[in-house]
């Protein structure tokens, strides 16, 4: 799978950042197969033919957990060979090719904090060489490998993380409180919520929630703080656990 490095500019959130080649629809494209074709030439200098498009894939909004939303259409192409590349670099620093067995391997997924983003915020990445690939490209490759944990519903998946994370605050000495329950009316977002004794230790909960592990993230973020931690799950529902 081709992936670029986005060339850093100020105002782009997403720059230093592995994305796939892409862009903006313009009134000359015909459609967004156009858009896909015209924008990888422009970036990689790879020329492709409309009949080389494999699948096209759900549009998906792109950055939610960042405040603001854009609708992307992404399209598969198969080809033969790696192909070279001449990149634009106004658009990519660097680019690189991952074997889709290595991005199969659940050893090299992990939570891991991004640039530019709260320390205290770790996100489902691969870490590669600079940044790791995190965020929307991340997420369309998990869905199209089909990589997401198998619980019977996403709400399973974030449950069984955030319990995780109860048990390894208790393990590190922290007191329960009190255990699972609903949260107060108009918690917004919130599933259930825990309540334990003591100072949450922070860099050594992301430490090891960043380790290699035998199954694939099922979450969209965590958030560790000295007071509470809070697990986003794959439905971007949320479980708290408060401290003190």
């Amino acid at each position: 799978m081709l992936l670029i490095r986005r060339t850093e500019r100020e105002e782009d959130p997403w720059s230093g950042h592995w994305s796939f080649p892409g862009g903006r629809h313009d009134r000359e494209d015909r459609d967004l197969l156009d858009t896909a074709l015209r924008e990888l030439a422009e970036e990689c200098g790879i020329q492709l033919a409309r009949e080389q498009m494999e699948l096209a894939l759900p549009p998906t909004n792109a950055g939610r957990r960042l405040g603001h939303q854009l609708l992307v259409a992404p399209f598969l192409f198969r080809v033969r060979e790696v192909l070279g590349t001449d990149l634009d670099p106004r658009e990519a620093a660097e680019a690189l090719w991952i074997p889709l067995r290595w991005l199969r391997d659940p050893a090299r997924h992990t939570l891991l904090p991004v640039p530019r983003l709260p320390k205290d915020l770790a996100f489902p990445a691969i870490d590669l060489a600079g940044p790791p690939l995190w965020g929307f490209t991340y997420r369309v490759i998990t869905e199209w490998l089909g990589l997401h944990p198998r619980q019977s519903s996403t709400e399973d998946a974030g449950f069984l993380a955030a319990c995780d994370l109860l048990e390894f605050l208790l393990a590190q000495g922290l007191a329960l409180r009190h255990g699972w329950s609903d949260p107060e009316p108009g918690a917004r977002n919130v599933r259930k919520v825990a309540s334990v004794e003591g100072e949450i230790p922070v860099s050594v909960v992301l430490r090891h929630f960043s380790e290699p592990r035998s199954r694939f993230p099922g979450v969209n973020a965590i958030e560790v703080r000295s007071d509470h931690a809070r697990v986003v799950g794959l439905a971007l529902e949320e479980y708290l656990i408060q401290a003190g």
